[in-house]
Parts: C-alpha cells; sequence; structure tokens
C-alpha cells in the first residue's frame, strides 16, 4: 500500500508568487466580470470611464447604481453595494464625503472591493475593473496596491488544486496616470506577498536554513548580491548572540547579509530585521496560546529581504546592506539558560535574564555588525515584543528612534506608504537599568516598559551619531482578526512598503 507523501515545500516557493496582470485601461472591455467603483461621495460621484457604459448595459439600473456611492458625510469603508447584472457584478465602495482624501483611502477601498469580488460565493471571477475618481500617480498606485494585496490571499499547504485566480486587474483612471506608478505597485505588491508566504511557512518546513536557501533562489539573477554565514563561519567571526540563541536548535542558525551597489549612489542605507524562524521561548517557556503562532518571529527578516530585492528592483540610487539573524530558538540540553552571560560581536557581555528575549540578542550581534558599514541610517524591524502591542493594540506599530530627525524621516515614509506607526521614547530612566551586576548588560529589566527597554538595548549596540530607527511591529505583522481591506489574515507583510519607501526618500 502506498503511504502519503509529506508535504513539498518547492510546491509553496514563495519566491514564484505570482499575482494578476494589472494595466490601465480605457473602459471595462468585453471580457470584464466585476467592475468596481470607488470614489469620493461628494454629490457629483461618477465611476470615471465606467459610468456610461454601466448605463448603457444596465439602462437606469446603472444610473441608479451610481448614487448608491453618495452615502453622505462619515460614510466608512467597510461597506459595499452591490447589483447583478446580466454577465457583470458591480461593486459600489464609496469613501465619505468631504475627507481630506489620501492614498491610503484608496489603497483601502480598492482591497476591500477586490476582497469582496473573491468572496466565496463568487468564485471563478477572472477579470476585475475598478474605475477611480483620482488620477495623480499616487492615487493611481494606492489604488493598484490595494487591489493587488488583496488579490493574494493565504494559500494552503494541500495536494488540493487552488481556486481559480483572478487573471487581470484594469484601472480606469484619468490620463495623468503613469505606467510608473503601476510599475512600482507590481514590484511592492510582490514583495509584500512574498514576506506573506514566508511568514505563512510552519517552522517544520522553514528553518533557519531553509529561509537562506529560499533568499539565494528569491534574489538570483537580481542586482542583490548575498552572503550567508553558517554556524562555524558565526564562531570564528565572534556572533555570540546569534549561536546562544540557536544553540538550543537542531538546525544551526545563519546570518544573511545582503548588498545592493547601484552606481551613482551616495546614500547608504541599512536594514536589519530579525529571524527567529520559531520562537519556543526557550527556557523562558512561552504559553501554549502564544506558540502556535510563533512562525511568524521571522517577519523581520523576511521584510528586509523582500524590501532589498524591490529597491534594486526599482532600480533606486541608494545603497542598501541588509542583514538577517536566522535561529531557532528551543529547550533541549544545549540551549542558552536564564542567567548565561553571552558575548556579542563588538565585545559587550550581556546577562541573559530571560531566554524569551531571544530577539534583541540576535539583532545585537548584525547592529554591532553593521556600524562597520557607516551608513547614513540604519533601521532594525521586528515582532520584537508583547508590550509593545499592549501599548498600541495589533494594527499600529511602535518606532523609536536616535533623534527626532530619523523618527521623523521613518514617519513620513510610514505615511507614504500608508502603514502606522506611533513614536515611543527611549529614556534616560529606561537607559539607566541596563547596566548588569555580572556583565556589561542585563537583557531585560522589569514588566514596565518592556518595549521601551528592548530599544534602549538595542540603542546601545548603534554607533554614536549613527541615524537610528527601530519598529517593533509585533502587532500588526500579524493579524489575529478576519481579513480587512486589502490585509489578510494571518501575515501581512507589514513594514515592507514603509522600508521601500524610505529608501525611495532617500535616493537620489
Amino acid at each position: 500500500m502506498a503511504t502519503q507523501p509529506l508535504f513539498d515545500p518547492t510546491r509553496f516557493d514563495p519566491g514564484r508568487v505570482v499575482l494578476p496582470d494589472i494595466e490601465l485601461v480605457r473602459g471595462l472591455g468585453k471580457a470584464t466580470d466585476v467592475v468596481i467603483g470607488v470614489a469620493e461621495s461628494n454629490g457629483r460621484t461618477t465611476l470615471v470611464g465606467a459610468g456610461s457604459e454601466l448605463e448603457s448595459k444596465a439602462g437606469k439600473a446603472g444610473g441608479a447604481l451610481l448614487g448608491l456611492l453618495n452615502q453622505g458625510p462619515g460614510h466608512a469603508i467597510d461597506q459595499v453595494t452591490e447589483l447583478n447584472l446580466p454577465g457583470l457584478r458591480v461593486l459600489a465602495v464609496g469613501i465619505g464625503a468631504d475627507l481630506d482624501l489620501q492614498p491610503e483611502d484608496l489603497r483601502r477601498a480598492a482591497g476591500l472591493g477586490v476582497r469582496r469580488a473573491l468572496r466565496a460565493d463568487a468564485a471563478g471571477q477572472r477579470r476585475i475593473v475598478i474605475s477611480l475618481d483620482a488620477g495623480t500617480d499616487a492615487q493611481v498606485q494606492a489604488v493598484a496596491e490595494g487591489a493587488l494585496l488583496a488579490a493574494d490571499g493565504f494559500r494552503k499547504l494541500t495536494h488540493r488544486p487552488a481556486p481559480p485566480a483572478i487573471e487581470s486587474i484594469g484601472i480606469v483612471g484619468s490620463s495623468r496616470s503613469s505606467q510608473q506608478a503601476l510599475a512600482t505597485a507590481r514590484v511592492t505588491a510582490q514583495a509584500v506577498c512574498t514576506a506573506r508566504d514566508w511568514t505563512n511557512l510552519p517552522a517544520n518546513l522553514l528553518g533557519p536554513n531553509d529561509l537562506a536557501e529560499q533568499a539565494r533562489g528569491y534574489l538570483k539573477d537580481t542586482r542583490v548580491e548575498i552572503e550567508v554565514l553558517d554556524e562555524r563561519a558565526l564562531e570564528k567571526a565572534g556572533y555570540g548572540g546569534i549561536l546562544a540563541v540557536g544553540a538550543g536548535s537542531a538546525r544551526p542558525p545563519r546570518l544573511l547579509r545582503l548588498d545592493y551597489r547601484p552606481r551613482g549612489a551616495n546614500r547608504h542605507l541599512v536594514l536589519i530585521g530579525k529571524g527567529i524562524t520559531y520562537d519556543s521561548g526557550g527556557y523562558n517557556l512561552k504559553p501554549a496560546e502564544s506558540l502556535k503562532t510563533m512562525k511568524c518571529d521571522m517577519a523581520g527578516a523576511a521584510s528586509v529581504i523582500v524590501a532589498t530585492r524591490a529597491i534594486a528592483d526599482l532600480g533606486l540610487s541608494v545603497r542598501v546592506t541588509a542583514y538577517a539573524p536566522l535561529a531557532e530558538s528551543m529547550i533541549s540540553g544545549s540551549a542558552y539558560r536564564p542567567g548565561d552571560v553571552l558575548t556579542i560581536f563588538d565585545g559587550t557581555t550581556v546577562e541573559n535574564i530571560d531566554s524569551d528575549c531571544e530577539g534583541r540578542i540576535v539583532l545585537a550581534d548584525a547592529l554591532a555588525r553593521a556600524n562597520a558599514d557607516q551608513a547614513d541610517m540604519v533601521v532594525d524591524i521586528a515582532t520584537l515584543t508583547g508590550a509593545c502591542m499592549v501599548a498600541l493594540g495589533t494594527r499600529v506599530a511602535g518606532l523609536m528612534a536616535s533623534d527626532d530627525a530619523a523618527a521623523d524621516r521613518l514617519l513620513d515614509a510610514a505615511e507614504t506608504a500608508g502603514e502606522e506607526f506611533w513614536q515611543l521614547p527611549i529614556t534616560e530612566h529606561v537607559r539607566s537599568q541596563l547596566p548588569s551586576e555580572v556583565a556589561d548588560l542585563r537583557s531585560k529589566a522589569d514588566r514596565y516598559g518592556g518595549a521601551l527597554f528592548a530599544g534602549a538595548f538595542l540603542q546601545h549596540f548603534v554607533a554614536d551619531q549613527t541615524s537610528w530607527a527601530h519598529l517593533d511591529v509585533a502587532g500588526p505583522a500579524w493579524n489575529r482578526d478576519t481579513a480587512h481591506d486589502y490585509v489578510p489574515a494571518q501575515a501581512t507583510g507589514m513594514g515592507v512598503r514603509t522600508l521601500i519607501a524610505l529608501a525611495a526618500s532617500m535616493a537620489g
């Protein structure tokens, strides 16, 4: 009797995420299955470029649909009005009246419309046309991103064939809309969706070396160079933090270093992402409920890998170096213990207070190594602390920085990208808690202000006068609720768009 084969992860290759084609169009076309109207409800709303076609298809019904968008002030982007015509579904997404319309409003509305078009009882929608009351490049890019990010959903690990996907998305917009806006949206969405796929993969299919090899394949034939340090190279170079965190696992740690060097670039950005492929908490074992989602603790590493490729694919004139310290935090006879003293790459000794503070330990090694790069800005991103989730909830990420100028640069990039961050302080009182009685530093203080202490700990390993920011995405990197707007359940790819926007702001 034949046995059922183990699931083959090569059938679920994140480097091969295929998104629908997306293009600017003048009208509905003959093969359209769904039209989505996204417009500000201001009493003059029309489905740009598609209104007359709808009216010819549906007469008074089509004209009446246009009025459905006029919902008045405060209409939330969480409702869709639907009209079914012969051979055509029409979805109207209103975004309120008298609003200061931002690209994120359009991104959310387009995502909601596509997600509604793809609901289970409406499978087989092959072509979608989105008609928007917008004309700037930023608005068109936002609509395209929202549509593509909503079209990408969680791919189950199953041998059953996947349901039919959307083949193409057309955007009916102003003639001022540029192809470059669509190209940027494609590259950005591809990066976000790849990060989602890696983060969704279970730990038995994605250990430290597995992610390193996935990254090699993903970056092949790009302008990004990749170097992978194995456990022997890590020991020789003195990466005591990464080695300690990975010591309890049968799968040894790795450190990825990526480098994108475009000719003529005069600014240098360093990105560092936490890559704990599974976090048991070590001897400070996590509660059973928390263990279920700890495959997502490498979301930061996924973000910097895909962002670096996206920056290269877009041809941005800024040098980018990225580090992804990869380890699996497990319990065994070789695991590091509370009370152990670890030696970080720069020689700093750290007393391990809590083995569930492993993220800051591996990031410390990478930050210390990055000082040699003498970058204009260093940014680390990590699913780091539950304390940040307590403070800011599950949809807002924390931001700490070396100074207000660095924080403002990140916040501006986040606003452009449509991602929410909130700046938190690193106070002198928090810094005063860093010293240990038996080593240079301790990895944890008391439970109050835990996110701030983690930020202060990381900043210790950043060279003086270096512009630095720390992004704690523990909450929004993993959606514990149902899908909303363009955000799926489970891994979200939070932070990728902000990193790309940051690089664009630094490009010459």
